[in-house]
Parts: structure tokens; C-alpha cells; sequence
């Protein structure tokens, strides 16, 4: 292993870990809405990423605007949005749905994949996919008894959000991997710095929308220097290490790691999720709990593995 693909490792590994400090953020806002607090969050995520800007721009190749507008985005899709579907997920069904829903992706990403060109034989995915259904309804069955005969809309609101969660996910690591490959010079700061410039800005341009629709909490809030300062504090604190932490680091494997690694890695982030979710919860995970969390990750290595090694054979038969 060189240096550079320990270094990308180790970099999406920190990457998994802060953005697993998401799923904390339900139980940070205090008095304050998931509106509020994402946006406080990405105010200061978007200076930071101006800072970044400035320290890395000089010197640097010229970017097209589409590339920086790419990046921006990126950050709106990959970091606001995402962070908004996690909030509502944790919200609504607890600790363990999103993380359990966003282990299933790399069984996800390989089934959609051999759907749309057929790469793999259906046999060798059959255990993943099971491994990742039957994951599925282990995590989900305490949250489906507790709804069972009274109002299922919280339950199905955690699991849209969760679904909404994948999809952003999905589609930021698709397209921004896909971006660096064709810009492979660019600084990884600077490349961050877009990204969270682009998202600072996407929460601002909502404000007006937001307060016009009632979105916002804080209008009727007693704002008080102890009901606010210690929410704001840890907003910046994840705005610091889940957004501009973990994208740099994300952004910095992207460059070192395949994407098949990297999709495998990404499963990392369910552990370290349930964790937190769980000891903010002051509670262990069920049987069926671990059980279904252990399914889904064994689904995903197995996924993985299948399909990087069918991508590394017929690399072997071109060359």
C-alpha cells in the first residue's frame, strides 16, 4: 500500500467519523427548530469556506464557473440537504433508521447499477441484497411495533427523510468524484471551500423564503445568552469538523481512493451514527437492533466486493 492510499484511508475513515456527528445535531437545538440550526450551522460554514477560498485561490489553476459552480452546488446537495434529511429522520424515528438505511447504499448503488448494464450475474448479489432486506426490517421492527394501531406518519416521515438522506448521498459522491476526476489538480481546500461557500450561500437565499412560510423557529423565541450562545457554539463546532472537516477530508481521499473503496468505507459512518445516536438516546441497541446493523454491513462489503472485482477483471482482460 503506498503512502497516498494509506493517507486516503485514514482520510475518509475521519471523513465517516465527523459526519456521523450529524446525527447528533436533533438533540443540540434546544429550544430552536432543524431550520434554525442548520442555518446558523451553514452561516458558518460559509465564512469558513471563504477563508478557505482566499488562502487557496492564489496560485491555482483557473477553474471554470461551471466547475465552481459545481462545487457550490455540491455543497448544497451533498451537505445542507443531506444534514436536513438526517435531522428529519432522527427527529421522527429515532437513532437507528437513517444510519440503517444509509448502510444499505453500496447494495443500493450495485443493484442500480447492474439494472441499468448488466456487469454482474444476479446469483452473486443475491446475498447482499438479502443480507441488506433482512437488515432493514431488523432495524425497523422496534419503530414499526411502536406504530402499530396509532399514527404511522412520524414513522413514515423517518424513513422519507432517510430515503431523502440516501439519494442526496447518492448523487453528491457520484457527481463529486466524478468532478475531480476531470479536475485532478485542483487543492482539495480549495475545492472545500466552494463547497461550503456554496452551501453558506444556499442558506441564506432561503432565509426570506423560510421566514415567509413559517419555517423559522427563533420569531418566537425569548432569545436569551443561555438559550442561545450554547446552540450557536455547537453549530459552529459541526459546522468546524462535520461540514468543513469532513468534506476536506472526503474531497482529499476522492483523490487518492476508487470510488468502489470509497462506497465500502462510507459504511463506516453506520457505526459511528448509531453510536452517537444511541448514547444521546441513554440507551443500548436492541438485539434485533445490532443484528440488523451487522446485516447490512456484511451486505455492503460483500456488494462491494462483487462488483470491484468484476470492474478489476475486465480491467485485467483491456489491458
Amino acid at each position: 500500500m503506498t503512502r497516498s492510499y494509506v493517507l486516503g484511508v485514514a482520510a475518509a475513515v475521519f471523513a465517516t467519523f465527523s459526519w456521523a456527528l450529524n446525527f447528533l445535531s436533533p438533540y443540540m437545538m434546544g429550544d430552536f427548530g432543524p431550520v434554525d440550526f442548520i442555518t446558523m450551522r451553514f452561516i458558518v460554514s460559509g465564512c469558513i469556506g471563504l477563508v478557505m477560498m482566499c488562502v487557496y485561490w492564489p496560485g491555482e489553476p483557473g477553474l471554470s464557473w461551471h466547475s465552481m459552480v459545481t462545487a457550490g452546488l455540491l455543497g448544497l446537495l451533498g451537505y445542507a440537504l443531506y444534514i436536513g434529511c438526517i435531522m428529519g429522520s432522527v427527529l421522527h424515528g429515532g437513532a437507528i433508521i437513517a444510519p440503517a438505511f444509509l448502510s444499505a447504499t453500496p447494495v443500493i448503488i450495485a443493484v442500480t447499477g447492474n439494472m441499468l448494464e448488466r456487469t454482474v450475474s444476479w446469483d452473486r448479489l443475491a446475498i447482499p441484497i438479502v443480507l441488506a432486506v433482512f437488515g432493514l426490517v431488523a432495524t425497523n421492527y422496534g419503530a414499526v411495533v411502536d406504530v402499530v394501531g396509532a399514527d404511522v406518519s412520524s414513522y413514515r416521515l423517518a424513513v422519507g427523510y432517510a430515503t431523502g438522506a440516501v439519494l442526496a448521498w447518492l448523487m453528491f459522491s457520484v457527481l463529486n468524484q466524478q468532478t475531480l476526476e476531470r479536475i485532478p489538480q485542483v487543492h482539495s481546500g480549495l475545492w472545500t471551500g466552494l463547497m461550503m461557500s456554496g452551501a453558506g450561500l444556499s442558506v441564506l437565499l432561503f432565509i426570506p423564503f423560510g421566514l415567509e412560510y413559517g419555517m423559522y423557529s427563533y420569531p418566537h423565541i425569548d432569545l436569551r445568552v443561555d438559550n442561545t450562545l450554547p446552540v450557536f457554539a455547537a453549530a459552529a463546532a459541526l459546522a468546524c469538523v462535520a461540514s468543513v472537516g469532513g468534506a476536506w477530508a472526503w474531497n482529499f481521499a476522492s483523490q487518492r481512493l476508487p470510488m468502489a473503496l470509497s462506497g465500502q468505507l462510507i459504511s463506516v459512518e453506520t457505526i459511528f451514527a448509531a453510536s452517537f445516536g444511541l448514547i444521546a438516546e441513554h440507551r443500548l441497541p436492541t438485539g434485533l437492533e445490532t443484528l440488523g446493523v451487522i446485516s447490512l454491513l456484511a451486505g455492503a462489503t460483500i456488494a462491494v466486493r462483487v462488483t470491484a472485482q468484476k470492474r478489476g477483471a475486465d480491467s485485467n482482460v483491456q489491458a
